[in-house]
């Protein structure tokens, strides 16, 4: 499987944000990807401001037709969606036909002071999900996932023994908390379940000052890193066998031998 990953530094200016996004998914077709991944927020990150909208907003049209012309699947890392009078992070994949295929709501809520006295609180604009959800690509089960529920490892462990080779981490991992444990939760997450994790992340600072860390990174079964980005706005590229899964998961046999200590 071709992946192409956007690193980008996304603010409140949500039509400049737009238009960067088209130019990054175009410049990800000369690679012809199977799948090309959004980081979470990737059309709208603000400390201050809220904005919301549905799931046949004119922007959710225009990716889905840009997935239908190209032939491509597109993961939208995360909007924020207003859904039953809720607001909820989520992502959305839409299918090379140009068809929403399936989507996530954030279950973990990013609500946290960390001792530099950054202040987060997630809870404050969006309802948490409640439900883990996969997605198939090109006949492969792959699972949805959102920056913050990478802390959580019992969610990539469930959605391993649901047979998923891959899972998604998109993500706007801040600069504090990135540069601590990044690398060490995604390959964590990778060798625990014996699956490839995939996170497109932002990178930079934006007009709020907000700093998040970049860095996307793909992650084999063995936790090896197999492609970083570097500290820019980039796509990172690269291909992935997913039938491999099926080798390490053998080798050590983790989701067999796994227990439910609850």
């Amino acid at each position: 499987m071709r992946l192409s990953l956007i690193q980008i530094t996304v603010g409140p200016q949500i039509e400049k944000n737009f238009e960067k996004v088209d130019k990054f998914i175009n410049q990800a077709l000369s690679f012809k990807p199977n799948l090309i991944l959004l980081p979470e927020c990737f059309l709208f990150l603000s400390n201050f401001k809220k904005f919301s909208f549905s799931m046949d907003h004119e922007y959710i049209l225009h990716y889905q037709n840009f997935a239908k012309q190209n032939k491509i699947n597109l993961l939208l890392g995360s909007l924020p969606i207003l859904d039953n009078d809720k607001v909820y992070n989520r992502s959305v994949l839409i299918n090379h036909e140009g068809s929403i295929a399936s989507y996530y709501d954030k279950i973990h809520m990013f609500d946290v002071i960390l001792k530099n006295n950054e202040v987060y609180k997630e809870s404050d604009t969006y309802t948490s999900g409640s439900s883990l959800k996969t997605m198939e690509i090109d006949g492969q089960l792959m699972g949805h996932s959102i920056c913050y529920d990478l802390r959580f490892p019992k969610l990539y462990r469930e959605l391993s023994k649901k047979s998923c080779k891959a899972i998604v981490v998109p993500s706007a991992f801040t600069y504090t908390t990135g540069k601590a444990h990044w690398h060490c939760l995604l390959r964590a997450r990778a060798i625990e379940n014996g699956v490839f994790i995939i996170a497109p992340n932002q990178w930079g600072i934006n007009e709020e000052n907000r700093s998040t860390y970049g860095h996307s990174l793909v992650v084999n079964p063995w936790g090896e890193i197999i492609s970083e980005a570097t500290d820019s706005e980039m796509v990172l590229n690269c291909e992935i066998d997913l039938n491999i899964v099926e080798n390490f998961q053998n080798s050590i046999p983790v989701l067999k031998h796994d227990r439910n200590f609850d």
